[in-house]
């Protein structure tokens, strides 16, 4: 085993020549069908963005698809890279009351440069980033060019392959990651016997120079500053690699070994192929099927090495590519296929990726590419919840300098990651994030004591290998948002209310909700008018028009937060039995909190206070906090709060979105789509989709978060989310089908959307004026169905079930039984 720098296997004349091919292809649909539920694409990736996703929630990995040389970029979920021990945020309690002195004098620059000060940072501290392991180069040694190009991804089964013809035959790169056997495999063949012909090696990441020249510096740098000790090894039956972290700190991953096993022809004994080893590469000669099982673990102690065990756990699998396709596709299946659109994308499936991105337009978004997003999605979000939720790239990377860290961006972007995993019936997902919050309470609980001389929690707004609150900066006042803790306890709750789990009620959300209100018991204060203050606090990550700062005050969010949050609370005591003598309290404190205010504009204030002037240009709409999933009562029995908010998205639509050619922030079209569908307004809803649709996906069906660059994994969760709200939304006791169809969606049909109350509609089904509806409910229950327009009939079409109209209009009256599914025909007027 040797030490050597980072390396990279040489690019061949014939890969060149690929890459220019593969820009007009011929495609090879014959040799590679579409799947039933995927694509095909036929260009191959320039840079990691562009490559073939797939993982286990553990493992990622990212093959570029090149025919003859290409990457497989591997990651895992925990694998954020040590930059030396956490900053202690500012224990600046003592001093709180000068910030929120001068924020009250409106001094708000000088309250964040004060608190900036307090900090004792240079700057804004990002948490430890997320970063790529290594990369598998396979060069395939081929005399002839590579013709007849495709790759595609089968999302029912989360297999990545790339096809492609050569006077050799036809080749097959097929790879996926096993949620049964937690590893990696990959398999190389050919359609005709000994054909393959390939050189393989671990090595450190290597990013595309087709990337920004400075980006891929920065990446270099930061790879030379915090990555050491290189080892790679090559027997004929093992690749390995294993790297140092410099800037580990006590309790950081310390190290990184990486563990390919090699099966060339099963290891048959009359195998005609030729192993030869070579500076840490494998060359194969003469083989007919190749086979890797890739493992990669993480040490906290680099002392301790885990190759034997590694080892041993590949020696113990199966070797035949399909058995363990199978095994892991029983898995992954099952979550995947609980849900299916149809909106009538037809034949338009069997089309390449790239051909319905570009014919799909904001006048004629294309069905069949909202359909394979909308699985895609689901996919993507499935396939890097782990043990940890997804950070901002998911799971996958491919430089040492991702954006924004590729953290855990709670203010915004981890709530849209994972809005569709309840009612996209995907709730064990939802486990991932609910007990990664729990692992980082005691910094949150250290976040309230130092900053705000609170008991409680503060939920910075962004976080990975620890809790604390380092977001400050002079001019980023992110230190003060206080709305964290608060939002994530809407998904511990919601959890309840979806699946009606009452142990992780009492075990897990109410213990939480308790820490998040106890917070804002010690930070609220009340008012000359006898309203409560809420101060200091930032709208996520917005200045007010008439401000020079984001340090401000009464943020509507934070308002919006702390209703839900007691009124959750509340319902969640009384549903336990639990805090009879706090229920009084937290009801008192309802009563305080600020009003809803309007300006004179019409729209919703971002701020409550006539002192502060909303910016309504900004990406962000966190203003429109109360709708993101549902209607409160308040707002449902106002029609002035119903106008404001709807001018709002209209007004962000064509003031911010409009001639956005960049379409900075993918997520903030994920908000005002939420905030739509809880209005009913199905209009509104579809004209963010055609953005969402249109601007943010590439041929992968990777998401993005910009205008088509900027690989994230944000909208993957928050576009199907928004697709099922405006088909189907749910709160205890009532479920609204169709409650923002749009008018380009008059047939259609959508199976598996999970709803409050623990009720699945198994399948929605709608043509003109008829519904049909089939239920599942996990208990016996008295639940109201709401649809969108007068009722002339009903009736039960099967199953142990009565209906009765209700005295209000287009509403229904369902007693459902326990488990056993029941199904209603509606006619409409």
């Amino acid at each position: 085993m040797k030490n050597r720098p980072q390396t990279s296997l040489s690019v061949t004349v014939a890969a060149t020549i690929l890459l220019s091919i593969v820009s007009e292809p011929s495609i090879a649909m014959d040799a590679l069908p579409v799947p039933e539920r995927g694509f095909v694409s036929v260009r191959a990736a320039e840079t990691w963005e562009e490559g073939l996703i797939t993982g286990n929630g553990t493992l990622g990995a990212n093959m570029l698809s090149r025919p003859l040389n290409d990457r497989i970029i591997f990651t895992h979920e925990r694998l954020f890279l040590p930059q030396g021990p956490p900053t202690m945020p500012p224990d600046n309690s003592a001093r709180l009351f000068e910030i929120r002195r001068l924020i009250d004098r409106g001094l708000y620059k000088q309250a964040s440069q004060l608190a900036f000060d307090f900090s004792g940072q240079e700057d804004f501290l990002y948490p430890d980033p997320f970063v790529p392991a290594f990369d598998l180069a396979i060069q395939m040694n081929s005399a002839s060019e590579p013709t007849d190009y495709a790759r595609s991804v089968d999302f029912q089964t989360g297999e990545a392959t790339v096809c492609w013809t050569s006077e050799q035959g036809t080749f097959y790169r097929r790879l996926f990651v096993s949620r049964k056997h937690s590893v990696a495999v990959l398999a190389i063949n050919a359609d005709q016997p000994g054909a393959v012909n390939c050189t393989l090696a671990m090595e450190p990441r290597t990013p595309s120079d087709k990337l920004d020249a400075d980006e891929v510096a920065r990446s270099l740098k930061v790879f030379r500053k915090s990555i050491s000790d290189i080892s790679m090894a090559t027997s004929k039956t093992e690749l390995s690699y294993r790297n140092r972290f410099t800037n580990a700190y006590p309790g950081s991953i310390e190290a990184l070994e990486g563990f390919a096993r090699v099966i060339v022809d099963g290891n048959a004994s009359d195998s005609p192929a030729q192993i030869s080893i070579d500076n840490e590469r494998m060359t194969i000669q003469g083989a007919s099927n190749v086979l890797l099982l890739i493992d990669i673990r993480l040490l906290y102690d680099q002392d301790v090495s885990q190759a034997e065990q590694v080892r041993s756990h590949l020696a113990s699998l199966p070797i035949d590519y399909q058995e363990l396709l199978d095994a892991h596709a029983a898995i992954h299946g099952e979550m995947f296929n609980r849900m299916k659109l149809d909106i009538g994308g037809g034949a338009d499936h069997e089309r390449p990726t790239e051909d319905l991105l570009q014919e799909s337009t904001y006048e004629n978004l294309n069905r069949a590419l909202i359909e394979k997003q909308f699985d895609a999605g689901r996919y993507n979000i499935i396939s890097c919840t782990g043990e940890l939720p997804p950070n901002l790239q998911g799971g996958w990377g491919g430089t040492y300098v991702p954006g924004w860290a590729s953290d855990y961006t709670h203010n915004g972007n981890v709530p849209s990651a994972i809005a569709a995993n309840m009612m996209g019936n995907m709730p064990e997902l939802m486990l991932a994030y609910t007990s990664y919050i729990e692992s980082i309470v005691p910094w949150l609980e250290i976040n309230a004591q130092h900053m705000f001389g609170a008991r409680g929690i503060v939920l910075p707004s962004r976080s990975t290998t620890n809790g604390f609150n380092n977001a400050l900066a002079p001019t980023f006042a992110g230190g003060f948002w206080v709305a964290g803790a608060g939002w994530a306890s809407h998904f511990f709750y919601d959890y309840y209310l979806y699946t009606g789990d009452k142990q992780f009620l009492a075990e897990h959300a109410l213990p939480f909700m308790e820490k998040a209100a106890l917070f804002f018991e010690d930070y609220l204060y009340e008012g000359p008018d006898g309203k409560y203050v809420f101060s200091p606090t930032q709208s996520p990550e917005n200045t007010p028009g008439n401000s020079n700062s984001q340090g401000s005050f009464n943020a509507t969010m934070d308002v919006a937060v702390a209703k839900e949050l007691f009124t959750n609370l509340i319902a969640a005591s009384q549903e336990l039995d639990r805090n009879a003598d706090k229920i009084p309290q937290w009801r008192a404190m309802l009563d305080k909190m600020p009003d809803y205010m309007v300006n004179e504009d019409g729209i919703i204030k971002e701020w409550l206070t006539p002192r502060l002037e909303n910016n309504d240009s900004h990406r962000h709409s966190s203003q429109l906090y109360p709708l993101y999933d549902g209607l409160p009562e308040e707002i449902a029995s106002s029609p002035e709060l119903r106008a404001a908010f709807k001018k709002s998205i209209e007004f962000k639509l064509d003031k911010h979105w409009k001639n956005n050619q960049r379409g900075f922030m993918s997520f903030g079209l994920v908000q005002l789509g939420q905030a739509s569908t809880s209005l009913g307004e199905g209009e509104l809803a579809y004209h963010c989709l055609g953005h969402l649709v249109n601007r943010f996906w590439l041929g992968n069906l990777a998401s993005m978060h910009n205008h088509r660059s900027l690989f994230n994994m944000d909208i993957s969760g928050g576009m199907p989310a928004v697709i099922i709200k405006m088909l189907v939304a749910s709160t205890p006791g009532t479920i609204d089908l169709l409650p923002a169809l749009p008018n380009d969606w008059p047939v259609g049909e959508i199976e598996g959307v999970l709803c409050r109350g623990a009720i699945e509609v198994s399948r929605l089904k709608w043509d003109h004026q008829r519904v049909t509806v089939t239920l599942v409910s996990s208990q016996q229950q008295t639940i109201d169905l709401r649809l969108p327009s007068e009722i002339v009939r009903a009736s039960v079409a099967s199953g142990d079930a009565s209906v009765e109209k209700s005295d209000t209009p287009g509403q229904l009256t369902l007693r459902l039984p326990e488990g056993t599914p029941i199904t209603i025909e509606v006619l409409l007027q």
